[in-house]
């Protein structure tokens, strides 16, 4: 691809002053009852699995958060994927430190790769939350790509229901209000990225399949990788999946197709606090 052709859209060009190793500013964050509360309220989650215990996948909103007090714009952007390992139970109200850097990007089809690498500190400094996150900052010039003719498998298949999330442009834009992004709220702006409507922003499937998870068991120590595979529209329905031995988990939207997928590759719920 020459200059041109790689050139982000719009004010997403901000993040050519960010290469890998830029380091952002640190801001504190907490997840109090109110805060976990008003995003649970938008997913119809029952909160009271956790408890007097944070629900850390709120805490990944705060890498958007962390973008905008560098400076740099969260509209346009499209999350990919989201890495959470926890290392230790995170209480309601509890006061962490959220330090971020740029990993390494690259050019894909459609733009280029932003990493960021996350951690969230204690007040004694240790480190409860790591996350890796991945976007996709869009090419202002949409390229044709080829379109697949073969029929993917049945991602449903061999897996079993534990959640159901029935998506509205009221839920969609309330949800994603700390991120900031337009392309979850106004249609229009939508519309010229590609999109039909807004689209939900990936984290409302995070919590809605981290929340599945904690119905089974609260973890102390996890590491949870999801990947965002398709769009989620505003008045999209989805079906929540987990494999038998539930470290598996898939978002079907109402046509069939898997939005989301998370892996549970580590879980250890045992307190192993001194």
């Amino acid at each position: 691809m020459n200059d041109q052709e790689n050139a982000l859209i719009g004010e997403l060009t901000a993040y050519d002053r960010a290469p890998e190793g830029t380091r952002w500013p640190t801001v504190l964050t907490r997840v109090d009852r109110e805060r976990q509360d008003w995003y649970h309220r938008n997913l119809d989650v029952d909160g009271a699995f956790f408890g007097a215990l944070a629900d850390v996948s709120i805490f990944a909103q705060d890498v958007s958060r962390t973008i905008a007090k560098a400076g740099l714009p969260n509209d346009g952007r499209i999350l990919l994927s989201q890495r959470i390992f926890q290392t230790g139970y995170v209480r309601l109200g509890e006061e962490l430190s959220v330090e971020a850097e740029v990993g390494p990007d690259s050019d894909g089809p459609r733009g280029r790769y932003l990493t960021c690498n996350i951690g969230f500190r204690r007040t004694n400094r240790a480190v409860a939350l790591r996350m890796v996150t991945q976007y996709l900052l869009p090419f202002a010039k949409v390229p044709d790509l080829p379109r697949t003719t073969t029929t993917p498998p049945d991602p449903a298949q061999g897996m079993e229901v534990v959640g159901r999330l029935e998506l509205t442009p009221a839920n969609v834009a309330e949800f994603a209000q700390e991120a900031g992004n337009l392309i979850h709220s106004d249609p229009e702006y939508a519309h010229a990225r590609g999109f039909r409507a807004p689209i939900a922003q990936g984290l409302m499937q995070l919590t809605a399949m981290h929340s599945a998870v904690v119905k089974q068991a609260m973890p102390w120590e996890m590491d949870l990788q999801t990947r965002f595979v398709g769009p989620v529209f505003w008045d999209s329905e989805l079906v929540l999946y987990a494999d038998p031995g539930r470290r598996l988990y898939r978002c079907v939207d109402q046509h069939g197709k898997m939005t989301a997928e998370a892996s549970l590759n580590h879980l250890t719920i045992v307190d192993m606090e001194p």
